[in-house]
């Protein structure tokens, strides 16, 4: 009889679905023991001599994984298999130990490359049964023993080859300065101390997902930030029909926002083949705060960030710039929050200072000839407001009060002149977007009732 790897990896999964974790085991071994580079037939031996009461070969197994997903720099597949040693509650200091090693790979790189997620999947092998083929061995004793021999023997190096540990590859035991050049960048977890790393994976969530199934819904007020482990997901809106947005893939971290506000989602995440994620709720990093208070900062401090760098990539304001030049521009603005209801600049009035929008809306008006109050646009995220007064040296043409709470960036007035004359590109958009407001202006104020779209923005 002949099967392939393949059909074992399926085999074994519907033997667990099914509670036959012996027969899980039996074919998730055989895999290892002809396809030693495949990463996943060692977790699900780790997972099944989990569930026939054998923790600590368990968790030896999934350390011995996770180790030579580091050595082949697959940062967050080694964490996804420490979350997993967790579960079996023995060992719990050595899977602490391991991370704390994991940290200094990761913490604080923002802008380095990201991880590598996950070793690219053998080629799939037939097999042909023979006197080694664990298929064929009766003995569950025997079985126990083969299959967790093979898997605490093989290791998947940076190329994917089966190998012992190689000494001459950095790994987690390294020197500083082999560490410093192996560092890469993994979302959310690249900026927590080491102790709230730790303790936040032991508390993260796991989802497993087939296509086609919505992981965030458009509209809903949800609690979790998501990093995709495995498989890709479609971002899409349903604003103006339905239009997709992105295609994400393994490494990728979504839903950051609701980690900081009670807003609801503003796009729809739906799964396009089988998918695994880690989940954050609000909740878990709540929990882990009251032993490491900090993480709540960090946190808070990671979401901003990643909001600052999609609205620096997506708005005109920066459109000119290298990621460099964007993040030397960015120190000079001050982050403020507003809340609902809250005027920002008056009418006839000299601006405090340039404002970008980073989250919220505003509405600006102004009085029109007949002395009424017009509605002359909504600002959103990546908006700006205050350049007209600003170059102009005049007084402010509009109102511009918050519809909602919401932050924004500010360059101060005393900040303005020298930052522009630093950045001549930066006051040369300035400068033509205030052409066309003050053009748009004066033609919205002489029309009764309008209100302008977005596109149509009429500022100061």
């Amino acid at each position: 009889m002949s099967i392939s790897t393949e059909e074992l990896h399926d085999r074994a999964d519907e033997a667990a679905a099914a509670g036959d974790f012996v027969g899980a085991l039996r074919f998730a071994a055989e895999i290892v023991r002809v396809s030693p580079r495949d990463h996943r037939a060692r977790v699900k031996v780790g997972l099944s001599f989990g569930a026939i009461d054998r923790p600590g070969i368990a968790v030896d197994v999934l350390l011995t994984t996770a180790e030579s997903l580091l050595a082949g720099g697959f940062v967050l597949s080694a964490i996804a298999v420490c979350r997993a040693a967790f579960s079996f509650g023995v060992d719990v200091k050595r899977v602490r130990g391991l991370l704390a090693r994991i940290h200094p790979m990761i913490a604080g790189v923002v802008s380095r490359d990201r991880a590598r997620v996950t070793p690219p999947t053998p080629p799939f092998v037939r097999i042909d049964e023979t006197p080694d083929s664990l298929l064929t061995i009766e003995s569950e004793a025997e079985l126990f023993e083969v299959a967790q021999s093979l898997a605490l023997s093989v290791a998947v190096d940076g190329a994917g080859e089966c190998s012992d540990r190689d000494e001459r590859r950095p790994g987690v035991d390294a020197s500083r300065d082999a560490l410093d050049a192996m560092k890469v960048a993994v979302p959310l977890f690249s900026d927590l101390s080491a102790d709230a790393f730790v303790s936040l994976v032991e508390r993260l969530g796991y989802v497993n997902l087939g296509p086609d199934e919505i992981v965030i819904q458009q509209g809903s007020t949800g609690s979790s930030v998501y990093v995709l482990l495995q498989g890709e997901v479609e971002v899409s809106s349903e604003n103006d029909g339905h239009r997709v947005l992105a295609r994400l893939g393994p490494g990728s971290l979504f839903g950051e926002m609701a980690l900081i506000t009670q807003k609801p989602r503003s796009a729809t995440v739906r799964t396009t083949q089988p998918s695994e994620l880690f989940e954050i709720d609000r909740s878990v990093v709540e929990s882990v705060a009251t032993a490491y208070p900090t993480i709540v900062d960090e946190v808070v401090n990671f979401a901003r960030r990643r909001l600052l760098m999609n609205l620096m990539a997506t708005s005109p304001l920066f459109s000119a710039f290298d990621d460099d030049e964007r993040l030397q521009m960015l120190k000079a603005f001050v982050p403020q929050v507003i809340e609902a209801s809250q005027v920002v600049i008056e009418e006839a009035v000299s601006a405090p200072g340039l404002h970008l929008v980073l989250e919220g809306e505003f509405e600006v008006s102004a009085i029109d000839p007949a002395g009424d109050r017009l509605v002359l646009a909504y600002l959103r995220a990546g908006d700006v407001f205050g350049e007209i007064s600003l170059l102009a040296e005049r007084k402010t043409t509009a109102t511009v009060r918050a519809t909602e709470k919401s932050v924004v960036l500010v360059l101060e007035k005393n900040r303005f002149d020298a930052f522009i004359e630093a950045h001549p590109r930066l006051r040369a958009y300035l400068a033509t977007l205030s052409q066309e407001r003050m053009e748009g202006n004066e033609g919205a104020l002489s029309q009764e009732g309008v209100v302008l779209e977005v596109d149509d923005l009429i500022i100061l």
